[in-house]
């Protein structure tokens, strides 16, 4: 997997903060689906895939492949996959009993769904082909719907719903990239290092003076964090860059040019009309667009359950793509594109002219990672201990949404000196807001509770606004696990219960191997490979058979 935290320490807390899937191996036959319920399966791990053409599936690379049986009567056929980054791509495809071939690519996205309409029924095969994956995890979830997702009646508006992807990928380490808003983000700007130390936390014009338009930092936590939309309908802001330029409705404000947008909201009878809705933004430097306001990020220090500001950011503007589902477990996603490509070398953030749009369609989210300008909050004097970084998307209430409680987002952290790690994070203003959604589990968004998915049995998918179908009344107790003495290059542990157990073994800030085994109660011992000399950190996640996960237990080993 790509998606390298900024330093060694946010390495452990990507770990810390997963939850393994309750399927562990990839389903043995045929899925059946029924209409309108949902499957749910763990795909695999590839390990290392870049297959250039689909007849070279298995010689370049293995393509991960699934049976089907799809009932008949289907309005449409829906297959998705989901890895935790959007630097591993592939392509999915869809193979009908005729062998007709649908294909969806995805580069630079965590999510792909391909639709087949009136699917013909029989025996289909679904078929991930990696074209650059490097140790990515995939899930994987299927549909046939009965029939067109219902809308309401008449004229109402369908509008959006932003909720923010709780704050993760912590550490104090800049960019290497001065440049980093260039697309793509994500493949070309690894932190800042000189011979092995991190020289700077923040990116020059993060330092600036507020003055000449910078941002007047003095130390920089930086951390992933973006908006999703899970509302009725899309989110659309419009602007007239050409038109606002010729006219003089434009004003300067540091490195920023700025001008008034608008809101397009679509009625369920597909008529569109428009409300004043803030400010977009053309930044200069990093040359492309923002919706102004989108994203506020806070600092505060934690003392028993009283929150103290302690910081903020000045990330305020985010130009969205359609790159991640935001509920996971929903079929609520409507096809992702539908209003432009976003976030792409010509898509609406950088190409603009007269007709700008910036967008997220119903169901679809996007995170700007720690490398892009203003991802941080201002560490300033503060000191080791427990704090929450707080993201709130459209604070300041410049977008109608169906629901304006609900834009919170927080991450719970503790700080020892330039480590940082990550107890909880959710939905919600804090650990201790009663309503609090926590999340769990690889990626962004994964946020069910008790796990990433069910066994490969059928679950029914819930419906668009319903509470996710969980067992609640099953033990919640995680499975404890203690390190032992190692033995030669095997790694020994002491399970409570019989358990799932993902190893992850670290060299540096690179994770070098991984591994999932069936624990039992009592001693384990498991083999790390061949690892050259050196010393490594090891991190063991456990998850019971009721979907319990454990916190990360770490250790160090060195190989001799």
């Amino acid at each position: 997997m790509h998606n390298r935290p900024l330093a060694a320490a946010v390495l452990v807390l990507a770990l810390v903060a997963a939850a393994p899937a309750r399927a562990e191996a990839p389903p043995a036959g045929p899925l059946t689906l029924s209409l309108d319920h949902g499957r749910f399966w763990y795909a695999g791990q590839i390990e290392d895939g870049d297959v250039p053409d689909a007849s070279l599936c298995d010689v370049a690379a293995p393509c991960p492949t699934f049976e089907l049986k799809v009932p008949g009567g289907g309005h449409r056929l829906r297959v998705a996959y989901d890895t935790p980054s959007r630097e591993d791509s592939f392509d999915l495809q869809l193979i009908a009993p005729d062998g007709t071939v649908t294909t969806e690519s995805g580069s630079n996205v965590f999510d792909a769904e391909a639709f087949v309409a009136k699917p013909a029924a029989g025996d289909w095969k679904v078929r991930v082909v990696p074209k650059g994956a490097t140790q990515a995890l995939v899930r994987m979830r299927a549909m046939v719907e009965s029939a067109p997702p219902p809308k309401p009646a008449g004229s109402t508006p369908l509008l959006p719903d932003l909720k923010a992807v709780p704050p993760f990928e912590f550490g104090f380490v800049a960019p290497a990239n001065p440049a980093n808003a260039a697309y793509p983000p994500d493949t070309v700007n690894p932190p800042l290092s000189v011979a092995g130390q991190q020289p700077m936390e923040c990116t020059i014009d993060e330092m600036a003076p507020i003055t000449l338009g910078g941002g007047g930092a003095t130390g920089c936590l930086r951390f992933t964090s973006g908006p999703i939309n899970a509302g009725d309908g899309p989110f659309l802001k419009e602007f007239k860059f050409a038109s606002d330029l010729a006219s003089g409705r434009m004003h300067t404000d540091g490195p920023y040019i700025r001008g008034d947008s608008r809101q397009i909201i679509v009625n369920a009878d597909g008529k569109e009309w428009t409300r004043p809705a803030g400010t977009y933004s053309f930044h200069m430097t990093h040359a492309h667009f923002h919706d102004d306001g989108i994203l506020t990020y806070e600092l505060f220090k934690v003392d028993g359950t009283t929150l103290t500001p302690a910081g903020k950011g000045t990330k305020s503007g985010f130009c969205p793509a359609d790159q991640l589902m935001g509920q996971w477990r929903r079929f609520s996603q409507d096809v992702a594109g539908d209003f432009g490509d976003g976030d792409t070398a010509t898509g609406n953030c950088y190409g603009a002219a007269d007709d700008g749009l910036l967008s997220l369609t119903r169901g679809w989210g996007d995170v700007y990672r720690w490398q892009r300008p203003g991802q941080y909050v201002d560490w300033g004097d503060n000191t080791d201990g427990l704090y929450v970084v707080r993201a709130t998307v459209d604070k300041s209430n410049t977008t109608l949404e169906t629901d304006e409680d609900d834009n919170a987002a927080y991450a719970f952290i503790r700080v020892t000196g330039r480590r940082v790690d990550e107890l909880e994070r959710g939905q919600g203003m804090s650990p201790f807001d009663p309503d609090k959604i926590v999340f769990s589990g690889y990626g962004p968004a994964s946020q069910d509770p008790f796990g990433e998915a069910p066994d490969t049995g059928d679950a029914a998918a819930p419906a668009p606004g319903s509470a996710t179908a969980l067992d609640t009344s099953a033990d919640r107790t995680p499975p404890r696990t203690r390190v032992l003495a190692p033995r030669g290059r095997r790694l020994r542990f002491r399970l409570s219960e019989p358990a799932t157990v993902r190893v992850s073994v670290l060299r540096g800030d690179r994770v070098v191997r991984r591994l999932s085994l069936r624990g039992r109660a009592g001693v384990n011992a498991v083999g790390l490979g061949a690892l050259r000399r050196g010393r490594y950190r090891v991190a063991l996640v456990a998850t019971d058979a009721a979907g319990n996960a454990a916190r990360a237990v770490m250790t160090r080993i060195r190989i001799r």
